[in-house]
């Protein structure tokens, strides 16, 4: 089940991506970037998890002087809390979740200078990857889950300029994670993700 909601995900990533870029064809000025990323990502309380981090690769085009398109993946990891279990006797569980996923980002710059301002918006798809491992009467158990889901993001964000083709970036956004399990299929996660990275032209079509 999750391998056909991830071919999905991808598809449906990829036909957003090429119809979108498909609009700049004609845009022969406009630049091709990248742009990697590191990630501090605050978990939802729902999750039982501590704060988690991660890094991502973004490739966009700047297709006029108001928006950006960007395809963007990430990966990021952060640490289950099982300190509920702590005072049981002989009990020992610790575990963690890996997030892999990639979205189709809008910007919308404010203004293009030195410092320019955007508000951004993102659609897309997420693994998350879980793992606990517990120790009962020096027994060990493993428990292994992955599911796949949609996730939406908002948020804000500004490029500081260092030179023509180098900029510093940073954004926060807000994300919906339309999470999908076996046990309530109509769960969802609201996460915040602060990133910050830089951004490299050079790229022209």
């Amino acid at each position: 089940m999750c391998g056909k909601q991830s071919i999905k995900v991808a598809v449906l990533t990829a036909l957003l991506a090429h119809s979108t870029f498909a609009l700049a064809e004609d845009e022969s000025e406009s630049d091709f970037y990248i742009a990697p990323f590191g990630s501090y990502l605050h978990s939802d309380d729902k999750k039982e998890a501590f704060d988690g981090f991660g890094a991502g690769l973004a490739i966009g085009k700047e297709m006029n002087e108001y928006f950006n398109v960007e395809i963007r993946g990430f990966w990021q990891k952060y640490e289950n809390d099982y300190s509920c279990c702590q005072n049981v006797p002989n009990l020992s569980v610790d575990g963690d979740s890996q997030l892999a996923g990639g979205t189709l980002d809008v910007q919308v710059f404010l203004q293009r200078d030195t410092f320019s301002p955007y508000l951004v918006a993102a659609v897309g798809g997420v693994n998350t990857d879980d793992k606990m491992n517990s120790e009962f009467m020096k027994k060990q158990t493993t428990y292994h889950t992955q599911t796949t889901s949609f996730i939406f993001e908002s948020g804000i964000g500004a490029t500081y300029q260092i030179s023509e083709e180098f900029s510093l970036r940073s954004d926060i956004r807000y994300r919906l994670n339309a999470f999908q399990s076996d046990v309530n299929s109509g769960s969802s996660f609201h996460d915040m993700t602060i990133n910050f990275g830089f951004v490299t032209g050079g790229f022209t079509s």
